[in-house]
């Protein structure tokens, strides 16, 4: 293989270029600059309960893709990476299996949606939705009380 090392072990996959270690450590950084705290590990709560809200549009979705692949334990995952042209993006993984030990849980309808506690300092609050477009179909994190700015197409942000 070029570039020797190990392939990333379950739990510690690149993202956005960077490694699980440095990308949580560019986030606590920015929380740091912008005074967030970290959510407590290990909790779950229904959707809106004071962490992520989820609408019918993105619950319907979620039904759809766990009937389509005929795959019950698919969640979906929403993340916050540094980067993107706001400073800060949101990404969206479908996963299976139980979520991690730093992950909370929302759930909503029976579906469900993770974020892992230093991504939830900057969506606490925000609604995911799922937008059908002409040019795309995408779930995106609308009414961020978090975000001061954001790019026009909705997938970056600038954190308060």
């Amino acid at each position: 293989r070029l570039g020797g090392g190990s392939l990333p072990r379950r739990g510690e996959g690149r993202v956005g270029g960077l490694g699980e270690p440095r990308r949580a450590m560019a986030l606590r950084n920015a929380m740091i600059r912008t005074g967030r705290r970290i959510w407590n590990r290990n909790a779950s709560t229904g959707a809106g309960e004071g962490g992520l809200k989820l609408t019918d549009a993105a619950v319907e979705r979620l039904k759809e893709l766990r009937r389509d692949g005929g795959n019950e334990e698919v969640l979906l995952r929403v993340r916050v990476d540094a980067g993107g042209c706001s400073g800060f993006q949101y990404r969206f993984d479908l996963m299976e299996g139980p979520p991690g030990e730093k992950d909370r849980v929302f759930e909503k309808d029976g579906q469900k949606v993770v974020v892992d506690d230093v991504s939830l300092a900057f969506v606490e609050g925000a609604t995911v939705d799922y937008v059908e477009e002409l040019i795309k179909q995408s779930f995106q994190v609308v009414d961020n009380p978090n975000a001061e700015t954001g790019c026009g197409c909705g997938s970056s942000f600038a954190a308060r």
